[in-house]
C-alpha cells in the first residue's frame, strides 16, 4: 500500500511516496521522491519574470508612407527599423520579428520602444556623444543679434556687413573667440539672413574723404 510521508532536510520539507511490500516474512519500503512541499520557484503569477509583449502604437497614414520609403533606404539602420515597425504593426511579437529578420530580440524591442516615444525620428541613428558644440544656441543668438544691426550703430565706417568684416567685428566684441567664414555663413543662412557682396570702394570716417577721393 502506498502513502505520502514528509521528511525535513536542512530546514526544508520534502514529500515522498512510500510503497510497502513484503519479501518473505520481512516488510520493505520503496521511496519515490515527489518534490518539495513549498517549491522555491513557485509563483502565483505564471508569467512572472517574462518580458511583456510590446507592439508599436497605431501608425498614421502619413507615417505609413514614410515607413514604406524607409524600408528601401540605403541606410541599413533606417531600413532595419522600418521593417521591424511594419512587422510589429501586424501584431508579430518581438521574438517572432527577431526570428523572421534574424535580428537580436533586444534590437527589436529597442526599435519599438523608441518609435513609441519619438515617432519617425527614431528612424535616424543618433549621433554618438562627443565634444560639446562650440557654437551653442546662446552664442548663435548673439551672432544674429549683432548681424541684425547696422554696422554704423557700432561705430563702424561702413553701412553693410560682409563676411570678413562681420567675422572681425564678432571677435573684437568678444562674441566668439574665433570662427571660420564658412561657419559664420551657415549660421546666418540657416536663420534666413543674407549678406551683400563687398563693395569695391571703401568708407572712411573722414568727413573730407569724398572730396579728397575726387581730387
Amino acid at each position: 500500500m502506498a502513502h505520502i510521508e514528509i521528511y525535513k532536510i536542512k530546514g526544508r520539507k520534502y514529500r515522498y511516496e512510500i510503497n510497502n511490500y513484503r519479501v518473505g516474512k520481512k516488510v520493505k519500503h520503496k521511496k519515490k521522491y515527489l518534490g518539495p512541499v513549498d517549491p522555491i520557484n513557485n509563483r502565483k503569477n505564471p508569467n512572472a519574470g517574462r518580458k511583456p509583449v510590446i507592439f508599436i502604437r497605431e501608425i498614421k497614414d502619413e507615417e505609413i508612407k514614410i515607413l514604406e520609403i524607409a524600408k528601401k533606404s540605403n541606410d541599413a539602420f533606417t531600413r532595419d527599423r522600418a521593417k521591424i515597425l511594419f512587422l510589429s504593426s501586424q501584431k508579430n511579437s518581438s521574438k517572432q520579428i527577431a526570428a523572421k529578420l534574424t535580428f537580436d530580440e533586444r534590437k527589436v524591442r529597442t526599435a519599438i520602444k523608441t518609435f513609441n516615444l519619438q515617432g519617425l525620428q527614431s528612424l535616424q541613428r543618433r549621433k554618438a556623444p562627443g565634444a560639446i558644440p562650440k557654437f551653442t544656441p546662446t552664442i548663435k543668438q548673439g551672432i544674429l543679434m549683432h548681424f541684425s544691426k547696422e554696422p554704423r550703430s557700432f561705430g563702424e565706417a561702413f553701412s553693410t556687413w560682409t563676411l570678413p568684416r562681420f567675422r572681425k567685428h564678432l571677435i573684437e566684441y568678444n562674441v566668439v573667440d574665433n570662427i571660420s567664414i564658412e561657419q559664420l555663413r551657415q549660421i546666418i543662412y540657416q536663420a534666413g539672413g543674407k549678406l551683400k557682396r563687398s563693395k569695391r570702394w571703401q568708407y572712411s570716417p573722414d568727413k573730407e574723404f569724398g572730396k579728397k577721393n575726387n581730387e
